[in-house]
């Protein structure tokens, strides 16, 4: 009789999470620029009274593609352990007419034909290690940190126009562009799918500190005129991403 009785199966092995991945993403990027002005035409110190304020928020908001490469360590039966590289692209581009900062009195009298200035950010990078928890088999919950990188451009124009032009030299037209390092921190969660495919949900906080750039040097220095300002610009992001990846 005990020849007859049904024998239980084994359990199924817990997938390994070990190896190497790459995948691709989609989601979205949140700019957010604080952006300051300070020393306007320095050759006139304390001929021009701010009326509007010395700065404000220049924001954007963009869908990112992207790709990442990464590997995974199973430590132990519930921890993860790894190291993740990202690559982004993103359109973020905001304009401001006028720039912050810019508005005011020029010994007493409004200025007018204000700068305007526009913000914008393209790639992004990072390189981050990884910590996750198991809360089943095949899913890791997972916090990740490290450094990244930013690519920022700051462009301001003005004309010269009749009455108290803010530019009363020339015309200019100016953009400086900076590969910024900062910082960033996140985590999201991620199911293993079909065997050796993995899908998240992911969000990350960068900031890439302040960027001070002098505007409008060229032909705005002399004692009969000065065009000259400084923006300082406090660059952070928020990015929200999908992604689908393999694992080797």
């Amino acid at each position: 009789m005990a020849a007859d009785m049904p024998v239980k199966a084994p359990p199924a092995a817990a997938p390994s999470w070990s190896g190497f991945y790459a995948g691709v993403s989609i989601g979205a990027r949140w700019a957010a620029n604080d952006w300051q002005t300070s020393d306007v035409s320095p050759n006139f110190a304390g001929a021009i009274v701010p009326t509007a304020g010395t700065g404000g928020a220049i924001d954007s908001v963009a869908a990112r593609f992207g790709g990442y490469l990464g590997y995974n360590a199973q430590i132990s039966t519930s921890w993860i352990a790894g190291v993740e590289a990202d690559f982004g692209w993103a359109d973020n581009k905001k304009t401001a007419t006028p720039l912050p900062g810019t508005a005011g009195l020029f010994f007493g009298a409004p200025l007018v034909g204000l700068p305007s200035g526009t913000v914008k950010e393209t790639w992004d990078g990072s390189l981050r290690g990884r910590l996750g928890y198991l809360v089943g088999p095949a899913t890791l919950v997972y916090g990740t940190g490290g450094v990244a990188w930013q690519r920022l451009e700051l462009s301001a124009n003005c004309t010269v126009v009749p009455g108290n032009s803010f530019c009363f030299g020339s015309a200019h037209n100016e953009t400086y562009a900076s590969t910024r390092v900062g910082w960033t921190l996140g985590g999201g969660v991620e199911h293993m799918i079909g065997g050796n495919w993995l899908a998240r949900v992911d969000y990350r906080y960068a900031d890439f500190g302040t960027w001070s750039q002098t505007f409008f040097t060229a032909g705005g220095v002399g004692i009969g005129f000065d065009d000259r300002f400084t923006a300082h610009v406090k660059a952070r992001t928020h990015t929200a991403t999908v992604g689908i990846a393999y694992k080797f």
